[in-house]
C-alpha cells in the first residue's frame, strides 16, 4: 500500500488535497463556533447594560414624580400657612378695631387637671390661655381680637384634607386650636401643666424663638412628638409680627407623617413596583430622616428610640450622616447639592441600589431603594435563554461543516484522476527525449494548464532540436572571435602606458600640494601660539593640542595636558554644567561663552570663561575652543556683591527707622487725644466740650496718615479715597448713634503723599462734622457722599456732601468767621493744596474740590 503511494501521483495528491480540506474545516469550525459564542456574550453583555439603564431610568422616574407630589402637597400647605400668619400680622397691627368685648357672658373657665384657662369644646376655634393665673383686660382683647381668624381656620382645614388641625400660639400664652377631629379636640383640654410643658417651648415656636434667622418666611418643623395626637406631626409654621416688627407669635398648620407620607412608613414595598422597589424613604435638605420604614433603620445602620419622644420639644433628630457604616455616611455626603444621586450600599453581604431626587422648592430628599439581585433576575432569564440559542447554533454550524467536508473530499477524488492521466502520458514522452530521441511528441488532449504542459513540452523539444544545430554553429564562430579579441589586446596595452606616465604627474602635483598645506598648517599653529587665549582641541574627550597660553594658564606643559581629560581639570560643582553644554553642542546647538572653575596642576583654581564649537576633522567629531581666565573679574564682582549687601542692609535700616517714626508721630497724637478726652470730662461748659471734641477727630484725621504711610509698601504715599473713607465712617460711628445717617463713597485709587493728605484728610473731618451737625436736625435720616476721582485734565476731583436740608444762603463760606470753615476748609484748599473751592446748595450741600495732582517726592 505504501509503495503504490510513493508510486502514484494522484494517489498523493488526493490524500494532500483531503488533509488540505480537513486542517481548513476544522479552524473554520473552531472560528465560528468561537465567534457565536463570542457574540451570545456579547449580546448578553449589552443586555445587562440596557436592562440597567432602562431600570434607573424607570426608577429615577418614579422618585421625581413621587417628589412632585409630595412638594405640591407640601408647597399648598405651606401657602396656607402663610396667609394665617399675614392675616394674624394684620390684626396684631390694629388691635383696636379687632377687640370687642366678647366676655360679658362666661365663655372662659379653668381647667382643674392643668389650669388652663380654656373656651367651650363646641366652638369651632378652641382657645387656650396659659400665660397667667387671671385673665387680664389687655389678654382678653387680644383673644377678642384672635376670635377673627375663626372663618380662616375652618377654610383652611376644608383646602388642606392633608392638615389634622390649624393653630396659633402666641408669645403671651394664647393658644387656638382648629381641627374636626374631635378625639384631638378633647385631648387640647388634657395638655400638662404649665408647669410640666409649656407650648411657647414647642417646636413650631422654637424654629423661630431660638433662631438668629429673622424671616416672615414660612418654615418646616423637624419631626417631632405632637401633644394633641399619638404620633409623629410636622408643622408648617409662620412668624407674626406687628406694625412694628415685633414677634408676637406664630400660626401654623399640623401635618401627621401618616396622611402625607404614609405609603413610605408602613409598607414595606413601594406601591410603584412591588417587583423591584424595596422599600422609599425621605429625607430633609440636611439629610435628616423625615421618614423610613421602621424595619429599615437598620439597612442605614441608625438605630432610634421613640420611646423619648413625649411632647411637641422632642424632636426626631437622626441623619444618615451620624449612621455606623461608612458607605452611608458617604451616600449622605454626595447627596449636597445633588438633584439627582444613584448610589451603591452594601447591607449584610448584599448589594443595594438608592435612587434619590432633591424637590425644587423645599429640598427635601425622596429616595428609593433596590436589591441588585432583583433588578438582574430579568437579565439572567435573558442570559440563559440567549445561551441556549447560541448552542443550537453552534450544533447546527457543526453538522454544515462535517456535510460540506464530506461532498469536497468527493469532488476532489474525481478532479484528481481527471488531472493525473494526461500527466502520466507526459512522463512516458519524458523518458523517450531523455534517452535522446528528440522527435518524440505528446499528445495534447486538454486545453488547461496540463495542456499547456504538453504543448510546452512539444516546443521545448523543438527547442532542443534547433538548439543542438546552433550549438555546432556557435563553436566555429568562436574560434573566429579568439582570433579578433587577441588584436584589440595589443591596442589596449598601449593606451595603458600612456595613462601610467599621466599618472606619474598627477602624483607629483599633489606632493607639491601637500607641502604647501604644510607650510599652512605651521602659520596656523604660529599664530594659536600667538593668542594671549588658551586655546584648545578635544577629541574623543581628550586634549589633542592646546597651545602655551593655556599650558601657562594651567602652570603645565603641553606634554603633560596633552592625553589629559578636561573633566578632571573641572571642579566638581561646574562638572554637570561641562557636561550638559557638551550634550547640547553635539545636538547642534550654539551655546554662548560661560564662566567655571578650573582645578591647576598643582592644585589651585582660577575662573575661566569657556567658548567651544563642533567641527568635523578627518570624518571625527571634534571641540576647539578658547579659555580665557577671568578671576580678577569674579574678584572685582564679588567686591561689588558685598557693597550692594551693605547698602541694602543700610536702607532696610532707614525704612524700619522711618515706620517707627510714623509709628511713634501717631501714637503721641493718641496720647494727645486721650488728654483731650481726659479734659472734657471735667469741663461742664457743652460749647468747650464740643471744641474739644472737634480737636481731636482733627487729631484723629491726622494720626490716621501716619498709620497709613506706616502700612504703605513706599513708606511716602497712600491710597487718599480709603484714607478719607476711614475718617468719615469714624465721625459716623462717634457722632451718630442710631445709624441714621449713612455714607455712600465711590473712588478711584489716587496715591498722594503727607503734604497733601493731611489737609485734606482735616478739609473732609469739617465738611462731615458740619454736616452731622448742622443738615439732619430732629433725628431725620440721610446720606452723605464721598467721591475721588482724577480728571483728564490731570486734577483730582474729591466731591463731599449731604442731601440734608442744604446749607443757608447767608453763610458765605470763603468769608465764614467759623474756625472750621474759614481757616480749616478755605485756607486748606487754597493755601497748602492750591486748589479751588466750589459749594452747591441745591438738594442739600455739596462741596467741590480740585487741585492739580502732586508731584511725587522720593522720601528713600
Amino acid at each position: 500500500m505504501i509503495n503504490k503511494i510513493k508510486s502514484h501521483l494522484g494517489v498523493k495528491l488526493f490524500i494532500l488535497l483531503a488533509i488540505v480540506i480537513t486542517l481548513s474545516i476544522v479552524p473554520l469550525t473552531y472560528v465560528t463556533l468561537r465567534a457565536i459564542n463570542d457574540y451570545g456574550e456579547k449580546v448578553a453583555e449589552l443586555n445587562e447594560v440596557q436592562i440597567r439603564s432602562q431600570t434607573f431610568s424607570y426608577l429615577k422616574e418614579i422618585v421625581r414624580e413621587r417628589a412632585d407630589r409630595y412638594e405640591a402637597v407640601f408647597g399648598r400647605i405651606a401657602a396656607s400657612t402663610g396667609i394665617l400668619g399675614s392675616y394674624a400680622s394684620a390684626i396684631y397691627s390694629d388691635m383696636g378695631n379687632h377687640s370687642p368685648r366678647l366676655f360679658d357672658s362666661p365663655q372662659f373657665y379653668l381647667l382643674p387637671q392643668n389650669k388652663i384657662w380654656a373656651g367651650l369644646i363646641d366652638d369651632p376655634v378652641v382657645t387656650l390661655y396659659w400665660g397667667a393665673a387671671e385673665l387680664e383686660p389687655d389678654i382678653k382683647d387680644e383673644i377678642s381680637a384672635l376670635s377673627h381668624m375663626t372663618p380662616l381656620f375652618t377654610r383652611i382645614l376644608t383646602e388642606n384634607p392633608e392638615a389634622l388641625a390649624s393653630h396659633s400660639i402666641s408669645v403671651t400664652g394664647i393658644g387656638q386650636y382648629c381641627t374636626d377631629d374631635l378625639k384631638a379636640k378633647s385631648t387640647v383640654f388634657n395638655l400638662p401643666p404649665v408647669a410640666e410643658f409649656d407650648l411657647r417651648d414647642g417646636e413650631p415656636m422654637t424654629i423661630f424663638t431660638k433662631s438668629e434667622n429673622v424671616s416672615s418666611e414660612v418654615r418646616w418643623t423637624d419631626i417631632y412628638k405632637d401633644d394633641v395626637i399619638d404620633g409623629l406631626m410636622l408643622t408648617a409654621s409662620a412668624p407674626v409680627y406687628d406694625n412694628k416688627g415685633v414677634f408676637r407669635g406664630v400660626t401654623g398648620i399640623d401635618v401627621p407623617l401618616d396622611n402625607v407620607i404614609g405609603d413610605i412608613l408602613y409598607s414595606d414595598k413601594s406601591r410603584w413596583s412591588e417587583e423591584v422597589i424595596l422599600f422609599s424613604f425621605l429625607l430633609d435638605r440636611n439629610g435628616k430622616i423625615i421618614a423610613i420604614p421602621q424595619p429599615y433603620y437598620s439597612f442605614f445602620g441608625i438605630s432610634v428610640d421613640k420611646s423619648g419622644l413625649i411632647n411637641s420639644g422632642d424632636r426626631l433628630d437622626a441623619a444618615l450622616a451620624d449612621s455606623e457604616k461608612i458607605d452611608v455616611r458617604e451616600f449622605a455626603r454626595n447627596l449636597k447639592g445633588q438633584e439627582n444621586n444613584l448610589s451603591k450600599i452594601y447591607h449584610e453581604n448584599e448589594a443595594y441600589f438608592v435612587v434619590t431626587h432633591r424637590m425644587t422648592k423645599s429640598s427635601w430628599i425622596l429616595g428609593v431603594v433596590v436589591r441588585e439581585n432583583d433588578m438582574l433576575s430579568s437579565i439572567r432569564e435573558s442570559a440563559v435563554a440567549l445561551k441556549s440559542t447560541t448552542r443550537n447554533i453552534q450544533i447546527r454550524s457543526v453538522i454544515l461543516f462535517l456535510l460540506t467536508g464530506c461532498v469536497a473530499i468527493v469532488i476532489v477524488f474525481v478532479r484528481v484522476r481527471y488531472l493525473v492521466l494526461p500527466l502520466r502520458n507526459l512522463a512516458g514522452a519524458t523518458e523517450r527525449v531523455a534517452g535522446g530521441n528528440l522527435f518524440v511528441r505528446c499528445p495534447v488532449t486538454t486545453s488547461d494548464e496540463v495542456g499547456l504542459l504538453a504543448d510546452s513540452f512539444n516546443a521545448m523539444v523543438g527547442r532542443l532540436q534547433l538548439a543542438q544545430n546552433k550549438q555546432k554553429r556557435y563553436a566555429e564562430a568562436l574560434e573566429s572571435e579568439v582570433e579578433r579579441r587577441n588584436i584589440e589586446l595589443g591596442d589596449k596595452k598601449g593606451e595603458l602606458e600612456v595613462t601610467i606616465q599621466l599618472l606619474d604627474k598627477e602624483v607629483e602635483r599633489r606632493q607639491i600640494i601637500s607641502e604647501a598645506l604644510k607650510n599652512s598648517q605651521q602659520q596656523y599653529y604660529d599664530t594659536l601660539e600667538a593668542s594671549m587665549a588658551g586655546v584648545y582641541i578635544i577629541e574623543n574627550g581628550f586634549f589633542t593640542y592646546v597651545n602655551s597660553s593655556m599650558a601657562d594658564m594651567f602652570r603645565a606643559t603641553r606634554e603633560e595636558l596633552i592625553g589629559s581629560a578636561p573633566g578632571d581639570m573641572v571642579c566638581n560643582d561646574d562638572r554637570p554644567l561641562v557636561a550638559e553644554n557638551t550634550r547640547l553642542r553635539l545636538q547642534g546647538h550654539n551655546i554662548p561663552p560661560y564662566t567655571i572653575q578650573w582645578i591647576r596642576k598643582d592644585g589651585t583654581t582660577f575662573y575661566g570663561e569657556v567658548w567651544g564649537k563642533i567641527a568635523v576633522w578627518q570624518k571625527k567629531h571634534v571641540m576647539v575652543g578658547t579659555i580665557n581666565d577671568v578671576s580678577s573679574i569674579k574678584l572685582k564682582e564679588k567686591l561689588l556683591k558685598v557693597q550692594d549687601q551693605r547698602l541694602q542692609k543700610s536702607l532696610d535700616e532707614k525704612e524700619v527707622l522711618l515706620k517707627e517714626i510714623y509709628h511713634r508721630t501717631k501714637n503721641n497724637m493718641l496720647v494727645i487725644i486721650s488728654l483731650l478726652d481726659l479734659q472734657v470730662q471735667d469741663i461742664e461748659d457743652e460749647q468747650v466740650r464740643t471744641l474739644f471734641l472737634e480737636t481731636e477727630n482733627r487729631i484723629k484725621a491726622m494720626a490716621l496718615v501716619h498709620e497709613k504711610l506706616c502700612q504703605s509698601q513706599n513708606l511716602s504715599e497712600i491710597d487718599l479715597g480709603s484714607y478719607l473713607k476711614e475718617i468719615a465712617e469714624s465721625l459716623l460711628a462717634t457722632m451718630v448713634v442710631d445709624n441714621r445717617v449713612k455714607l455712600l463713597s465711590s473712588f478711584e485709587p489716587v496715591a498722594i503723599n503727607i503734604d497733601y493728605a493731611v489737609p485734606l484728610g482735616l478739609v473732609v473731618n469739617e465738611i462731615v462734622t458740619n454736616a452731622v451737625k448742622h443738615a439732619f436736625p430732629g433725628n431725620h435720616s440721610g446720606s452723605i457722599y464721598l467721591n475721588v476721582e482724577q480728571s483728564q485734565e490731570g486734577e483730582i476731583v474729591l466731591a463731599i456732601g449731604d442731601d440734608g436740608v442744604g446749607l443757608p444762603e447767608y453763610i458765605d463760606v470763603q468769608n465764614s468767621t467759623s474756625f472750621g470753615m474759614r481757616i480749616i476748609i478755605t485756607s486748606l484748599v487754597k493755601m497748602q493744596l492750591k486748589g479751588t473751592l466750589t459749594v452747591n446748595r441745591e438738594n442739600g450741600t455739596r462741596y467741590l474740590i480740585k487741585f492739580p495732582e502732586p508731584k511725587a517726592i522720593k522720601r528713600i
